[in-house]
């Protein structure tokens, strides 16, 4: 018979979620590709209500920049929140900031554990990465703005073994007994809580307070040249703001950098 905690269960999932979630589609895989491109599929064939989709393994496990995510199975969470909301793309990057709030809240309820947050997408526990968040827009004619948002989460529960390019860089939360549905309920409550009024968002300063580049010198890379800078601030759009080498301050935004710390 299955662990209830270990293993994925649509019924348990939605009897923990709140009324203000209820009303969503919610679909349980064993294996699939990605769990982001089947919500962008049921989108694309005219799915209307917000949908939840999770799985034990990912076999195409994507991640941003065209990266792949390991996705072992057994081992991690992986998921995608489908909102349908119209929506400024300029203001879609503030639905991954409160992804990335989400996840830490909810492990920080269900274990004694701190996770901190590398701007923009990244969850880091013990100086390894143990989550990565992947948010992608589905706009129809009018490209600037989404009328749906698809916010990918995988993350490592009790992954051990990782491929050689990622053993010194990936971690998980080292809890092969952490509820996996009660971590997922409680991560898409707070998504969907974060997501309302991202116009006005109220998980920047969450999110700041568990963001490790504040204060960080960094590089950073922008029209092929690489530069240096120190993190500063992240505004309520979710850039990052910074102050470069001859004291200029500066917003960058998730889509045009990546940094190393």
């Amino acid at each position: 018979m299955p662990d209830e905690k270990t293993t994925l269960d649509r019924e348990r999932i939605k009897s923990l979620l709140p009324d203000s979630c209820r009303d969503m589609e919610i679909l349980v895989f064993d294996t699939i590709g990605s769990t982001n491109t089947e919500a962008k599929r049921l989108v694309s064939d005219g799915a209307k209500r917000n949908m939840l989709i999770c799985a034990e393994e990912q076999t195409t496990g994507r991640g941003r920049h065209g990266k792949s995510f390991y996705s072992p199975e057994k081992t991690g969470v992986y998921m995608s929140i489908v909102i349908h909301r119209e929506l400024p793309l300029n203001l879609a990057a503030g639905a991954t900031t409160a992804a990335a709030v989400a996840v830490c809240e909810a492990i920080e309820k269900l274990t004694e554990k701190r996770p901190k947050i590398k701007w923009v997408n990244d969850i880091f526990l013990d100086n390894k990465k143990i989550c990565g968040i992947l948010t992608e827009a589905v706009s129809g004619d009018d490209k600037s703005v989404a009328d749906s948002l698809v916010i990918g989460i995988g993350i490592n529960i009790s992954t051990v073994d990782f491929p050689d390019d990622l053993k010194q860089t990936a971690g998980s939360l080292n809890d092969e007994n952490i509820d996996k549905n009660v971590l997922v309920s409680k991560i898409t409550e707070k998504v969907i809580a974060y997501t309302k009024d991202l116009e006005n968002p109220t998980h920047i300063e969450k999110y700041k307070e568990r963001c490790f580049v504040l204060g960080r010198k960094i590089t950073y890379f922008k029209n092929g040249e690489t530069l240096s800078a120190t993190a500063v601030d992240i505004d309520e759009n979710a850039g990052l703001v910074i102050k470069n080498e001859t004291g200029e301050t500066l917003t960058l935004n998730s889509g045009e950098i990546s940094i190393k710390i």
